[in-house]
């Protein structure tokens, strides 16, 4: 009778388990390539005090997930209110630039941009910097996203929350073209170093740059616009990217399980009599 019961408990527990992961915030549309809208708010640390964008700089920022969209349909919209009901995912990334090409105008250069060794702002710990970490999303359902009231008050808000997942630059790429008027394009690519979202992802490739850029899970492509001098955060802007789930076992077969696991435990209970 103990035997048949350990094995009802571990039945139910790994339907309840399916029930849990499925259930994760946020939502994603399981088996289908998931878009993502987020925006962004950014500044360029001078590392070598050179005055001008060159090697080294650091370029971090604040991002908040807006929507996730699958097959032209919402599957999960960001609530950033205060009081009951928020519901966000928001995060911090960060990274160096690794090489400056100048261009011709309307373009000023384009430029590589690798993972830091140092965070000037203390989000990423120093297991997060030899992993290469690149942004580290965080699901909240206490405090709503802000941006502009202060660098750290902004940062803070961004970051509290469960770790949702963090993604990094080994085996992936990070590049932006910097116009003249301040505007900048960029995208890339970043492989999950932790994952917390409930869901298995399936490399994507990015048609922007393929095939000379190899696939990752998520693939982003974002423009930012100059705010000025004196900003909280210079740049901002808005920025779309996008997750491929692999589809998980069916509820129906975790329900079969279950029931050939509570047949086996009757017929042992009866031998066992």
């Amino acid at each position: 009778m103990k035997y048949k019961l350990n094995i009802l408990a571990l039945t139910f527990a790994c339907l309840g388990l399916g029930s849990q992961v499925a259930a994760a915030t946020p939502i994603l549309a399981a088996g289908a390539v998931n878009q993502a809208n987020f925006n962004v708010t950014q500044n360029i640390l001078d590392a070598d005090r050179s005055g001008s964008l060159s090697v080294g700089d650091l370029f971090y920022g604040i991002l908040n997930v807006t929507r996730i969209t699958s097959g032209g349909s919402t599957v999960w919209n960001a609530n950033n209110v205060s009081g009951p009901g928020v519901d966000s995912l928001s995060g911090y990334y960060l990274g160096a630039i690794t090489s400056i090409t100048a261009l011709p105008s309307p373009f000023a250069a384009s430029i590589s941009i690798g993972a830091a060794s140092f965070d000037p702002n203390g989000v990423f710990s120093a297991s997060d910097l030899a992993a290469h970490t690149s942004v580290k999303l965080f699901a909240d359902n206490v405090t709503p996203y802000q941006a502009g009231v202060s660098q750290a008050s902004d940062i803070a808000a961004a970051t509290d929350g469960a770790l949702w997942a963090s993604m990094g630059m080994d085996g992936g790429y990070w590049s932006g073209v910097l116009m003249n008027n301040g505007v900048l394009f960029g995208g890339g690519g970043f492989n999950l170093l932790a994952n917390n979202t409930g869901e298995s992802f399936a490399p994507q490739s990015n048609p922007a740059c393929s095939p000379n850029c190899p696939p990752t899970g998520f693939v982003f492509s974002t423009v930012a616009t100059d705010n000025g001098p004196g900003q909280v955060w210079r740049y901002s802007g808005g920025n779309n990217g996008s997750l491929s789930t692999v589809p998980e076992p069916a509820a129906p077969l975790l329900l079969l399980a279950g029931l050939l696991g509570w047949a086996a435990s009757r017929r042992i209970g009866r031998k066992s009599v």
